[in-house]
């Protein structure tokens, strides 16, 4: 049974994930070190802090490598929940990217791209055609 239920959660992703080499994330005043990444959203782990409270948000900031920035991108929590207990809690947290400006979603490209271990030092980057 929890194998079918894998196969339907990947069955319902649009985009494919990606792993995070670097990149962090930050949404209010919450900032956590991105796993992996996909044109559809992302997931990272954080410490937990008492003073957040279950605090939502909808709003966040991709910081990558060379400096990298994406502001406002519109955010959905799908999940959130501990990974680890102990003195520190560490959670992951899933989220959803909402509607992107053509911009941003150039920028995103570019960031998976420049942030996930697929990339290709050789590489020019997604945009270039390749013989």
């Amino acid at each position: 049974m929890a194998t079918t239920r894998k196969k339907n959660l990947a069955e319902r992703r649009l985009h494919p994930r990606h792993p995070a080499k670097a990149g962090t994330i930050t949404a209010n005043n919450r900032t956590g070190e991105i796993i992996d990444i996909s044109m559809g959203g992302l997931a990272f782990s954080y410490l937990e802090r008492e003073d957040w409270d279950g605090d939502s948000f909808d709003r966040g900031m991709l910081l990558g490598e060379d400096d990298l920035c994406i502001e406002d991108l519109p955010l959905k929590v799908i999940s959130d929940c501990a990974i680890n207990s102990g003195i520190s809690i560490i959670r992951r947290c899933g989220v959803q990217f909402g509607r992107l400006t053509p911009k941003q979603m150039a920028q995103l490209e570019y960031f998976i791209w420049a942030n996930s271990s697929g990339r290709d030092a050789d590489e020019g980057g997604p945009w270039e055609e390749t013989d």
